[in-house]
C-alpha cells in the first residue's frame, strides 16, 4: 500500500467553518487550489473538480479521508464541516458560493484575534442575509472596487490567510466605511430562519412564498417587482422556472425576498409597502394548485362599440365637401403636425354632419 503523503501545513478548522472553506484555506498556505491538493495527497488525478455546493452539502467520504489523513486529523472531525450535519433541508442552502455573503467585521475580528479569515457555515443558510452578532448586512460586493463575485483565499507573508477582491487586490474589511444597522431586517430572517429549521409543511410555505413571488408574469417580470416595494440597486437576478428562488439569488434580494415572505405568512412587514388583499388572495390560490402564471386577475371585457359604415358614395362627398371648404384653404401650407391636426379636425366635422 502507497504511503500517506502529510501536509507539513495544516491549520484546523474552526468549529463553525464550512468544509469547502477550510480547503481553500489549506490549500491557500500552499498557494494551490484544493484540486492541485488533492492531486498531490492521492498521487494522481482525482478527476475533475466537484461543484463546491454538493461538496459543501455533503462531504465525499473518500476525498474526506485523504484530506483527514494528510492533515493529520480525524475523519469525523471533518465531515462535522459539512452541511448536511445542520439536519437542514439542501434547498435551505445558497447554492452558489459567490451569493452566500461574508460579514466583513468578523473578518477583521479574525484578523486582530491573529487568525486566519475563515467563512461560517451559518452564511450559506438562504436566510442569511445579516450578521447576527454585528447587525449589518453580509456582501459580496468589494467595499473598495464595489464588484461583486468570488472573494479568492490567499497567503500574506505574515503567514496567514486572508481573503481578497481577485480585481482589486484588496483585503475584505469593514474598515472603508460605517455600514447601515440591520437590526430590523435581522429580526424577520431570524422568524424566517426559524420556521425554515422547522422543516415539514413551514419550509414548504416559504418555498411556496418564493417560488410565487419570482414567478413571472406576462410582461416578463417577476410578481415581486410589481408590489412597489423598495428593490436592490443593479440588474436583477433571474430565476429558473421550478427552482427554488431563496437558494439562488443574491444577499440583497433575499433580503427583500424574506422581509415580503414574512409579511405574506407572519404579517410582520418592517419598513416596508403592505401587501394588498389581493396579493394575499392571488397566493392563497397559487398554494391551492396549478393556476394562471401570471396571477392577477383578468381584465374586465369591454363591449364593442358599434360602427355604423356609410355607403362608398356618401364618403366621396363629404370629401369633396372638404376639399371645397374655407377651412381646406386656410391649412397651414408646411405638412406637418399642424396641417395633420387641422386636417383630421375637418374629417370629424363632416362625418359628424357639423
Amino acid at each position: 500500500m502507497r504511503p500517506v503523503r502529510l501536509l507539513a501545513l495544516a491549520p484546523r478548522p474552526f468549529e463553525d467553518e464550512l468544509l469547502s472553506c477550510w480547503h481553500w484555506r489549506v490549500s491557500s498556505h500552499y498557494s494551490c487550489s484544493p484540486r492541485q491538493v488533492e492531486n498531490w495527497i492521492s498521487g494522481g488525478s482525482v478527476g475533475p473538480n466537484p461543484h463546491l455546493f454538493r461538496h459543501d452539502v455533503s462531504a465525499d467520504q473518500p476525498a474526506t479521508r485523504l484530506w483527514a489523513l494528510a492533515c493529520r486529523l480525524r475523519q469525523v472531525d471533518l465531515e462535522r464541516l459539512s452541511l448536511q450535519n445542520t439536519g437542514r433541508s439542501r434547498a435551505s442552502f445558497v447554492s452558489d458560493p459567490a451569493h452566500r455573503g461574508v460579514c466583513p467585521t468578523c473578518l477583521d475580528e479574525d484578523a486582530e484575534e491573529g487568525r486566519d479569515h475563515y467563512c461560517r457555515r451559518s452564511w450559506a443558510c438562504v436566510e442569511a442575509v445579516a450578521c447576527p452578532r454585528h447587525k449589518i448586512g453580509l456582501e459580496i460586493n468589494c467595499s473598495g472596487c464595489f464588484r461583486s463575485g468570488l472573494f479568492q483565499f490567499r497567503s500574506t507573508p505574515v503567514g496567514v490567510v486572508r481573503l481578497f477582491c481577485r480585481d482589486c487586490d484588496a483585503i475584505v474589511s469593514a474598515r472603508r466605511f460605517p455600514r447601515r444597522d440591520q437590526t430590523d431586517l435581522l429580526q424577520v430572517a431570524s422568524l424566517v430562519g426559524e420556521a425554515i429549521g422547522k422543516g415539514g409543511s413551514e419550509f414548504e410555505r416559504i418555498d411556496a412564498a418564493s417560488r410565487f413571488l419570482w414567478s413571472p408574469r406576462p410582461e416578463g417580470m417577476p410578481y415581486i417587482a410589481a408590489l412597489g416595494l423598495s428593490l436592490p440597486y443593479g440588474q436583477r437576478p433571474s430565476v429558473a422556472k421550478g427552482g427554488a428562488p431563496l437558494a439562488s439569488l443574491p444577499p440583497a434580494w433575499r433580503a427583500v425576498t424574506i422581509t415580503t415572505i414574512a409579511n405574506l405568512l407572519f404579517q410582520v412587514a418592517p419598513k416596508t409597502v403592505p401587501l394588498s388583499s389581493s396579493v394575499r388572495e392571488a397566493f392563497r390560490q397559487f398554494e391551492q394548485g396549478p393556476t394562471e402564471e401570471c396571477h392577477q386577475a383578468p381584465p374586465p371585457t369591454r363591449t364593442a362599440s358599434v360602427v355604423n359604415l356609410r355607403a362608398e358614395t356618401e364618403y366621396r362627398q363629404l370629401a369633396r365637401g372638404i376639399i371645397q371648404s374655407e377651412g381646406w384653404k386656410s391649412l397651414p401650407s408646411k405638412a406637418g403636425r399642424a396641417r395633420n391636426r387641422a386636417i383630421g379636425k375637418l374629417m370629424l366635422r363632416a362625418l359628424n354632419d357639423e
